[in-house]
């Protein structure tokens, strides 16, 4: 059973809420629990439902407001300060949460910090839980903290880069940094498994070999499996540290190349945080329903040896999300993803071509390309400062990285609208091509405006970037790279 009353952590004093939308307070309590909230000069009451989770709403509150919070059952009573701003979520796996203190920038960032309004709040990444728990090792006491130039290195390193542009635009409106995020997860640990279950294919690549994996062994021998995995990687480790000793002179990239890569995924059990759907209970249900302006998504690296089925997975994701957060027209941001080759064949150019596919499907659904950017051998780039900057560019604006937005097929001719662009500029790199009887072959095209216009009359399929390190050719006029794409005929 749970306390009492218990209200969520996100409300802690000093929490940023979301302003001029209705906003949502929560928490949990005893089942027929009657709780009372006030925010302001608003007053609601609930009674606690069976699953313990209790919700009010209350009506959009004006920028810049400081408010008083009170929740009440019971003999129980909790009072708190919150401010009124814009709270963006950003969620994901590794790239989304290496922070600022790792960034190749970091220490001119933290001399030159101005972004003074930013509020951050960090959702520990509980790997297991028996009983309901909202600390972890990784932050045992979260809340809201103000950013300084002292903390700045406990954060995202893509999430400030692009909130400091948000914070610099509204320098007067707080503005909340919600980190949701744990480094080598697939997007299937974030969901739930009504919503893997409901596709077939889902369920036949997460849920099925999971079962099979833990089914039938003992504690003993999950334990002598994860002896076993972390013998290998202290092994590696030194390894790396012998020779970037012996190579000070060396990027992390070209030691990865001499070395290889830490060894991964860890073996799968019960309490591990790479199960299926076993985030979406510890950490997404800590985080919903609370009321944010805008959501990021960066993630996919993990879901390599499914690539096929990304596209079926993330639209998923984004869909189970907004009902979660109570929005289903929440504007989400996807970030595509950089350049890496150290995948399977093509895997991360059918990633890519999921991301853009989703947020062509998607209403309110914004791709944030990075395909220019990245390190051919490093999964992660020590340099944040671009990616993050041209997502907060998109954050500001509305306004995503350059897509095919609309196809016209002619007898001679295949016209590929891009969009946004004003103009369409071309560079060295990978070209269009077009499958032939069979082969994929280069083809002429010409730029008229935000057109492609290809001359392939017999093309079944055209492609472009379509590669896990391509080098990208067409920009539009803010130097924004188009996304690759795969269409077929």
């Amino acid at each position: 059973m749970v306390d009492q009353l218990t209200l969520a952590p996100l409300f802690s004093e000093g929490a940023i809420i979301q302003g001029e939308q209705p906003v949502t307070i929560f928490g949990w309590g005893t089942p027929g629990l009657r709780v009372k909230v006030a925010l302001g000069q608003y007053q609601r009451q609930t009674i606690t439902p069976a699953d313990e989770k209790w919700t009010v709403q209350f009506p959009a509150q004006s920028y810049n407001q400081t408010l008083t919070l009170t929740v009440e059952a019971g003999s129980a009573s909790v009072t708190r300060h919150v401010q009124a701003g814009d709270v963006y979520l950003v969620a994901g796996q590794s790239n989304i949460e290496y922070k600022m203190a790792d960034d190749a920038d970091f220490e001119a960032a933290r001399a030159n910090f101005t972004a003074t309004n930013l509020s951050f709040y960090y959702t520990p990444q509980v790997e297991y839980e028996t009983k309901r728990q909202f600390g972890w090792a990784d932050e045992p006491d979260p809340r809201w903290k103000k950013l300084t130039a002292e903390n700045l290195g406990q954060v995202s390193a893509v999430a400030y880069y692009a909130l400091a542009q948000v914070a610099a635009k509204h320098p007067t409106r707080p503005i909340g940094m919600l980190q949701c995020y744990k480094g080598g997860t697939s997007a299937s640990s974030w969901i739930s498994e009504a919503n893997l279950k409901a596709d077939a294919k889902l369920a036949d690549a997460y849920l099925q070999p999971y079962e099979a994996t833990v089914t039938g062994r003992s504690q003993a021998d999950f334990d002598a499996a994860e002896a076993k995995y972390e013998a290998t990687v202290t092994a590696y480790n030194q390894k790396k540290a012998d020779y970037i000793e012996a190579h000070p002179e060396l990027s992390l990239e070209a030691v990865k190349m001499h070395v290889g890569h830490t060894p991964w995924p860890p073996p799968m059990q019960p309490k591990s945080y790479l199960r299926p759907n076993g985030l979406y209970h510890t950490m997404v249900q800590k985080t919903v329903p609370y009321t944010v302006k805008a959501m990021v998504w960066y993630q996919g690296e993990n879901d390599a040896d499914h690539a096929q089925l990304y596209d079926r997975l993330l639209p998923r994701l984004i869909t189970e999300w907004r009902r979660d957060l109570g929005n289903p027209g929440l504007p989400v941001f996807v970030v595509q993803l950089p350049q890496y080759q150290d995948e399977p064949h093509h895997a991360w150019a059918q990633i890519r071509q999921a991301q853009w596919q989703t947020t062509q499907a998607l209403n309110d659904c914004t791709l944030v390309s990075l395909v220019d950017t990245g390190e051919h051998h490093n999964i992660h780039p020590v340099h944040k400062q671009a990616s993050g900057k041209r997502l907060g560019q998109a954050l500001l604006s509305g306004e995503g990285t350059p897509t095919v937005v609309a196809v016209e097929r002619t007898a001679d001719q295949i016209s590929l609208q891009v969009a946004p662009a004003t103009s369409l500029s071309a560079k060295p790199g990978d070209g269009i091509e077009a499958l032939v009887d069979s082969t994929w072959q280069p083809v002429d095209f010409e730029i008229d405006g935000t057109t492609l216009k290809v001359k392939a009359p017999k093309a079944k399929a055209l492609r472009y970037a379509y590669r896990n390190a391509p080098a990208p050719a067409f920009f539009n006029e803010g130097k924004l790279p188009l996304s690759p794409f795969l269409i077929t005929f």
